[in-house]
């Protein structure tokens, strides 16, 4: 399982990708295959990143991403740290939380799975998890 840390590096290889040389979804996809199957993506959820990712731009001509100005692209949840998120989350609730509700009300910017959480949790020194729950240390 990626840790969050690997998944954010991921995310940004991939647009570091897109930074050498414009391509389209499908190859995205193959390239990267491992990873969106580690993660439980589908096709469709990898394009839904790509598309919101500020600093792709995509042909509707050719149908490759390419990188919108001349910048070093950065994936836009890159700087954010999901265990702070659930920590915050976390203490807002005031008791421990269910791995499945704090999917929910993540940020609508932060895409994440179960397993990211898990893995973030498990990475946070403040944060444990207790079988479904995600738990104050």
């Amino acid at each position: 399982m990626l840790t969050d840390l690997e998944l954010r590096q991921a995310l940004q290889q991939t647009l570091e990708g897109v930074a050498t040389h414009p391509q389209t979804l499908d190859d995205i996809w193959l390239k990267q295959n491992h990873i969106w199957q580690e993660i439980g993506w589908q096709k469709s959820q990898l394009s839904l990143w790509l598309n919101c990712q500020k600093s792709l731009v995509k042909n509707p001509d050719s149908e490759t991403f390419n990188i919108k100005g001349g910048a070093k692209p950065k994936a836009d949840n890159s700087s954010q740290n999901l265990g702070d998120i659930l920590l915050d989350m976390v203490g807002e609730f005031d008791r421990p939380m269910p791995v499945k509700l704090a999917l929910t009300k993540l940020p609508n910017y932060i895409v994440a799975t179960e397993g990211m959480l898990k893995s973030a949790v498990q990475e946070h020194p403040k944060l444990i998890m207790m079988g479904p729950l995600i738990k104050l240390t």
